[in-house]
């Protein structure tokens, strides 16, 4: 009987031991295989499914990054908040992809997906699309004040690639022009493939000019006028004659220097010349003239850009006055606290501010009065459609009521037709800049048309 007694007991004692081990097995899995914040399963293990349906050949799927954008990245305090927000956007994200075909990426901002058997392109879509919704959605206190969304890259099996490096290549291409372009949907194609090899072609080519003593950069001068079109400033604007390619809109490149930082480089290129030829300009007969130049904001966000523009009027001997320096509303409301510092410092230097493509933006009209502004620009979106359709009438009127209320000067750019010229001047925009008085011109005839009075 005590035999028999002692046989119970040590597979009792087995069974515990066994289901210990299996806890620990478990666990040890869970670590390995499971990421610690979101408590998804990490990329290892969709690298092996999907490497297993490549295998089988039988059906099709969708491979999806979705990476949360740069507001997620500013998120300030702690960077426990960030792994609360990670979760919870984890969270947002099982109920429509499902909680076994979401991931986690090797990036703390990311997460990879998959759509089996998906029924068609349409389909894919609407999941991309809800996924955006999802993750724009407010946030709970204590976090209501924290808003971010993300981009989505995604490429279909076996259409866009038939091995798994192929995919994540073609989903991160499919995201990267999402990112740059804010297209709607965000799936591969021939299209975006083409687009995406020709941008890195032409940033190489960016990339060699600048280093080649800025080859193929000039400045041109677009005049600005008073409401009885004298001329009495006007904007350096950057063009490119690229060799071997001839001229490239800045709509093209000014985008890929920004996405790879080169802006830096030519943003001081920009304002240094710009300066130079004011300089040049207030030494002979153009008395009482400004230039402006534009700012993008990694120049802003430099932490010797104060001392970069200080050192450049320095070195020309020439007064803050002489200079206004344009940003955009998108690029202050970026960063706000570091946006009016820097634009504060700026005022110090004499220098006037002016912000352009205001009413495109999301800024309050609480945070526009703690910025240090001279003058609101009024984006061209808004004048083309004057005088005929009333909702532009309204958005130009409530930026020039705003601008009265401030006590900033406002101007419209983008001006080409007479009608657009006297609706502005007649609701009272005290400044103008388009074609309608002067494209762009060099400097020597820029000169020409100040000396003449006339544009």
């Amino acid at each position: 009987m005590e035999d028999k007694l002692d046989c119970t007991e040590q597979l009792r004692q087995a069974k515990i031991e066994l289901q210990l081990e299996k806890e620990r097995s478990d666990q040890l899995e869970k670590l390995l295989n499971h990421d610690p914040d979101t408590g998804l399963k990490q990329r290892h293990i969709l690298v092996r499914r999907i490497n297993r349906l490549i295998m089988e050949n039988r059906s099709r799927f969708a491979f999806g990054i979705l990476r949360l954008d740069k507001h997620y990245q500013r998120i300030r305090h702690t960077r426990d908040r960030m792994k609360v927000l990670l979760y919870i956007s984890s969270e947002r994200l099982k109920p429509i992809t499902g909680e076994n075909n979401l991931y986690q990426s090797d990036r703390s901002d990311e997460f990879l997906f998959i759509i089996p058997d998906y029924k068609d392109r349409k389909d894919v879509e609407n999941q991309i699309e809800e996924m955006i919704i999802k993750i724009k959605e407010p946030h709970n206190p204590p976090a209501s004040d924290i808003s971010f969304g993300c981009n989505v890259g995604v490429a279909l099996f076996p259409d866009h690639a038939n091995n798994l490096e192929e995919l994540e290549v073609n989903a991160e291409i499919a995201l990267g022009i999402f990112k740059e372009k804010n297209w709607k949907g965000s799936l591969y194609s021939p299209e975006i493939g083409r687009h995406y090899h020709e941008n890195q072609s032409l940033e190489s080519l960016l990339r060699a000019c600048i280093l080649n003593n800025f080859e193929g950069f000039h400045i041109a001068y677009q005049p600005i006028v008073n409401r009885n079109k004298q001329l009495i400033s006007c904007e350096a604007l950057l063009r490119w004659d690229a060799p071997e390619v001839g001229v490239v809109s800045p709509a093209r490149f000014i985008p890929l220097a920004e996405e790879s930082g080169l802006i830096i480089y030519l943003g001081k290129w920009v304002l240094y010349n710009a300066l130079r030829q004011m300089k040049k300009w207030l030494e002979g007969k153009m008395k009482n003239l400004q230039v402006s130049v534009n700012l993008s904001t990694l120049q802003l966000e430099q932490d010797d850009f104060i001392e970069t523009v200080s050192n450049a009027l320095k070195s020309l001997e020439l007064p803050g006055e002489a200079v206004h320096l344009e940003i955009t509303e998108s690029a202050v409301m970026a960063n706000p606290e570091l946006a009016k510092n820097r634009l504060a410092a700026l005022q110090d230097l004499g220098i006037e501010i002016m912000l352009d493509d205001f009413g495109t933006g999301y800024s309050s009209l609480s945070a526009l009065n703690q910025f240090p502004i001279n003058t609101l620009k009024i984006p061209k979106e808004f004048v083309d459609v004057l005088p005929e359709d009333p909702h532009g009438l309204e958005m130009v009127r409530a930026i020039l009521g705003i601008a009265k209320t401030f006590g900033f000067t406002t101007l419209a750019e983008g001006i080409e037709q007479q009608e657009q010229f006297d609706c502005l001047i007649g609701e009272g925009c005290q400044l103008i800049q388009g074609y309608i008085t002067s494209p762009p011109v060099g400097a020597s005839e820029f000169e020409e048309r100040f000396l003449s009075g006339s544009v």
